[in-house]
């Protein structure tokens, strides 16, 4: 990585972390004062309205930020692509909330006072130009709004919500600051843009292209989000959903760590391939696939082998059904990772989006079917044997479609070492649960354990077995290039 791609990267680590860490401090408060129940109904609140954002930004995420760093050198057309695609991106929010309200009126009538708080979390997307500031690869703003208003949820967790029936106040305090950290980067915005003399074909030449990518993403969010409204509806229980958010939460952390570089080579990707820079994209690409997988299979196996300890000290002993779940959906990281980074790294800078398109309808028909199938008997293991299933497939098939560019065979020769790796470290990290020691001292053996052991068995391999590297500074090197 050259100097500022790494910059980037590490304000999009912290970014990421922010938003999984942060919210963390909190966590065991919150999970020990609501309990399983009303964290469960939050979480599925949250997810229906998860839903109408994605609805009202469509696939400005990756759509937005791959245009903008198409463009981005040049103000003029750089300020008539952001208004095109702005003025899109308002008339779809304003029908999104305008659907939200009247379902809240309607189908949610029971627990209104919450979806109504969730309205604060849905209205944000009229502000959220946050794919702007990722084009054009401006990363410390939109990393220092997050530690803001991450900051902001702790104070008013902990100054408003005392009891169980503190659930709105809860909603309250997350929507608030969600809608307060999109709000902060407007004022910037202006001075990346001016204002432009816009024609109807500058908003309509955006539609079709933001909708392919659009239903890519309507597809993944059957088996990132669609699995607890299904498990909400099938087992009835709010208290599985609560479980299995948690430790969905837990594997958050590390997927942020991971998805942190692709959010980072998307638009310098994006804009090699404008500048007819192709071959240096594809390099770009396999250095982030092996920098990727080696972190992916370290965190992976790393969360596994330390989830009997984390979670009942962590959450409480409500939450013990979440060790099971936590434990079976950190093997999900490591192809959901791969096929992220495929994605993000080559599909969409390359505008082979169809591959994409295909690949992950695919997995979401996989996902809701076998979640349909398995729920109903293994609640919410069923849904994570769904979701590692449909992620092994998207994988497996866009792997198939770039194999002109990575084959199969260089994919297995990397990642199987990284794996045996993994292993080691999570028959360290699983044994020590026995120890005889408080959590809070365990913990951090468990983890120090596992890292060294990782680190140790890759240097072996690589420096005695496949004799890749001469040294640990080589191998140090080569992962941060």
């Amino acid at each position: 990585m050259n100097s500022q791609v790494k910059k980037n990267y590490i304000y999009n680590v912290i970014y990421r972390l922010s938003i999984c860490i942060l919210p963390l401090v909190v966590t065991p408060y919150v999970a020990r004062v609501l309990g399983a129940k009303q964290v469960g109904l939050y979480a599925f609140s949250s997810t229906v309205a998860c839903y109408f954002i994605m609805f009202g930004k469509l696939g400005l995420d990756n759509y937005g930020n791959r245009s903008i760093a198409s463009c981005r050198d040049d103000m003029e057309k750089r300020s008539r692509v952001f208004w095109g695609i702005y003025l899109m991106q308002v008339v779809t929010s304003l029908i999104s909330i305008l659907i939200f309200i009247i379902l809240v009126l309607t189908v949610f009538k029971g627990e209104s006072i919450i979806y109504w708080m969730q309205l604060m979390y849905v209205g944000s997307i009229l502000f959220d130009v946050s794919w702007f500031f990722y084009g054009v690869e401006r990363f410390r703003i939109t990393m220092i709004r997050s530690l803001i208003s991450r900051t902001l949820i702790i104070i008013g967790v902990f100054v408003f919500v005392h009891s169980e029936k503190d659930l709105w106040a809860y909603t309250c305090v997350m929507s608030a600051c969600f809608l307060l950290e999109q709000i902060q980067l407007i004022p910037f915005m202006f001075r990346q843009v001016k204002r432009v003399r816009l024609k109807k074909e500058d908003i309509v030449c955006h539609i079709v292209p933001n909708f392919k990518l659009f239903v890519p993403l309507l597809a993944l969010s059957s088996y990132h989000w669609m699995d607890k409204l299904m498990l909400g509806v099938i087992t009835k229980s709010t208290a599985i959903v609560a479980f299995y958010t948690y430790a969905e939460n837990i594997i958050n952390l590390p997927k942020g760590i991971m998805s942190a570089l692709d959010t980072v080579m998307l638009p310098r990707i994006s804009n090699l391939v404008a500048n007819e820079r192709m071959k240096e994209g594809l390099q770009k690409m396999r250095a982030a696939i092996k920098f990727n997988s080696f972190v992916s299979c370290a965190l992976c196996f790393g969360i596994a082998g330390v989830s009997p300890i984390f979670i009942p000290w962590f959450f409480g002993d409500e939450y013990l059904p979440a060790i099971v779940l936590t434990m079976e959906l950190s093997m999900v990281m490591i192809p959901m990772s791969l096929a992220e980074m495929v994605q993000t790294q080559y599909l969409i800078p390359f505008k082979r989006e169809s591959i994409y398109i295909r690949a992950v309808t695919l997995g979401a028909v996989t996902d809701i079917a076998l979640n349909l199938l398995l729920i109903p008997g293994y609640g919410a293991s069923g849904a994570v044997i769904g979701t590692l299933c449909a992620e092994v497939l998207v994988c497996a098939y866009q792997m198939h479609y770039i194999k002109d560019v990575y084959r199969y065979r260089q994919l297995f020769k990397m990642l199987l070492p990284f794996m045996a790796c993994g292993l080691l470290e999570f028959a360290v990290t699983y044994s020590m649960c026995g120890l005889p020691f408080n959590s809070f001292i365990l913990l951090p053996m468990q983890i120090l354990a596992g890292g060294s052991v990782y680190l140790l068995a890759y240097a072996v391999y690589a420096i005695c077995i496949s004799k890749e590297y001469r040294s640990l500074g080589e191998i140090i090197s080569s992962l941060r290039s």
